[in-house]
């Protein structure tokens, strides 16, 4: 298993390049093709409601040219650093329509996605804020997180894995395969709830660890006591370990159209710290 198609999440945002940059070094690592996507966003329909806007269709027809030519100059800036990072393999896709729907389709056929944190006090324009966990749901494919702060050079040289005896903690470690291969450290912890750390508990962390073994890759086991939030006991030991990786299950589960999320998967994805890789 690796890596033969990743998915970059292009926008206007300052942290855009920071995701291209991580996507060249792991089309460089594994010889991917890289399909950078800007959506171009949809026309403020709202506007066009209002009184003060004489002509709505023509209003409509503006704002759809400059949605494209915006997604086409981010689009053209993808090429150009990934053709300056000497990546042999991508494509650009300027697709009509939302960041959700497009991201979420076009994820389904890749097997890695990367996208940004979204960043409260500075929203990028046309950007949906719960993107990363609304991907996750619609498309399947392990989801790779940027936080909106921070320099990452390095991706998966030290790794940290927060195991659970759960379907999404496999998977996001089944996900996380070709990376932790490569990884110079890594970790399984698993942050015991309750009173502690069960018998039951012990056995699956061994296992998890003796499961990584027969894969290559040797790896450290941890019982951390919670202290607080998990998430941020998680996100506390990735700095302990200085992790430049983190691997989870995203908990939650569907109400209506809505993705309710889990308490540490929320802490997560807003509080973030490092690259993040997560499954459903």
């Amino acid at each position: 298993m690796t890596y033969q198609t990743l998915l970059v999440q292009l926008d206007a945002g300052a942290r855009c390049p920071a995701r291209i940059a991580l996507a060249a070094q792991l089309a460089a690592r594994f010889g991917s093709h890289v399909v950078g996507v800007a959506a171009t966003g949809l026309p403020d329909i709202l506007v066009t409601m209002n009184s003060a806007v004489p002509d709505g269709v023509e209003f409509i027809q503006v704002t759809e040219n400059f949605l494209r030519e915006r997604a086409e100059a981010v689009a053209s800036v993808f090429e150009q650093q990934l053709a300056a990072a000497g990546v042999a393999s991508y494509e650009s896709r300027v697709v009509k329509g939302g960041t959700v729907e497009t991201i979420g389709r076009l994820a389904r056929c890749s097997d890695l996605v990367l996208v940004g944190q979204d960043e409260p006090d500075a929203p990028v324009d046309g950007t949906s804020h719960d993107l990363p966990e609304q991907v996750m749901l619609l498309s399947g494919c392990p989801v790779l997180t940027v936080p909106y702060a921070g320099r990452f050079e390095t991706l998966g040289t030290r790794a940290l894995i927060a195991w659970k005896d759960t379907r999404e903690a496999a998977r996001a470690i089944r996900e996380a395969l070709p990376l932790l291969r490569g990884a110079g450290h890594v970790e399984l912890i698993e942050v015991a709830e309750g009173s502690g750390p069960s018998a039951e508990t012990r056995s699956s962390l061994r296992d998890a660890e003796r499961w990584l073994a027969r894969h290559g890759i040797a790896a450290g086991t941890r019982l951390e006591p919670l202290a607080g939030d998990v998430g941020e006991t998680l996100l506390t030991r990735a700095a302990d370990a200085s992790a430049d990786l983190l691997v989870m299950g995203a908990y939650g589960h569907a109400r209506v159209r809505e993705w309710v999320l889990g308490g540490a998967t929320r802490h997560l994805l807003g509080h973030m710290t490092l690259p993040t890789l997560m499954v459903h």
